[in-house]
């Protein structure tokens, strides 16, 4: 069973992996406003960096219609098309029906083509349920609005291998030979 955070707090977010592994253990209600809703757990994430999600009316598709620019602060970039989400992406989703709010969750996947994405978030796929805590569904993208990454979930590619000691050792004693050798 998920215990519940309430109010902002330093959690968990080196990674995506980090930061999935804690919402999926909690139920998230960092404003104290009808309980755990989708803007919650990315409201959550923007305040490890110092920064504040904005709706500019309260509900999650004005992440990006209204306030996509202030909301795309760095560590945050914007990501505009579908195809371009990755693992870790903050997914916002337009009011449609009745989903008069938007949604806003995260991609647990790379986005592989078609109109379903897995993703992670709250106050989703749970029928009526209102506040529940994340789960994680496939979810129909036929309103995805935009994206943002957060840059420090990238993964950074190997650095080259650098040469150890043994590698220089096998060249030292040879020099040191020659010298010897030499001086005879």
């Amino acid at each position: 069973m998920a215990t519940q955070q309430n109010g902002y707090a330093i959690v968990p977010h080196d990674t995506y992996n980090a930061f999935r592994s804690y919402c999926l253990s909690h139920g998230v209600d960092v404003d104290y406003l009808y309980n755990n809703q989708c803007v919650d757990t990315p409201k959550l994430l923007w305040y490890q960096y110092g920064l504040t999600l904005q709706t500019g009316n309260g509900y999650a598709y004005g992440c990006w219609t209204l306030r996509r620019d202030q909301n795309a602060r760095p560590p945050f970039s914007q990501v505009t098309r579908l195809q371009d989400v990755k693992r870790g992406d903050v997914v916002v989703i337009n009011q449609h029906g009745s989903y008069y709010t938007g949604h806003i969750c995260f991609a647990d996947e790379d986005y592989q083509g078609g109109n379903k994405l897995r993703v992670l978030g709250q106050n989703q796929g749970q029928g009526s349920a209102k506040g529940t805590p994340s789960n994680v569904i496939n979810m129909s993208m036929t309103y995805f609005l935009g994206a943002f990454r957060n840059a420090n979930w990238q993964t950074t590619p190997p650095t080259p291998p650098t040469p150890t000691p043994t590698s220089e050792r096998k060249k030292f004693p040879w020099v040191l030979y020659a010298r010897k050798f030499r001086q005879r």
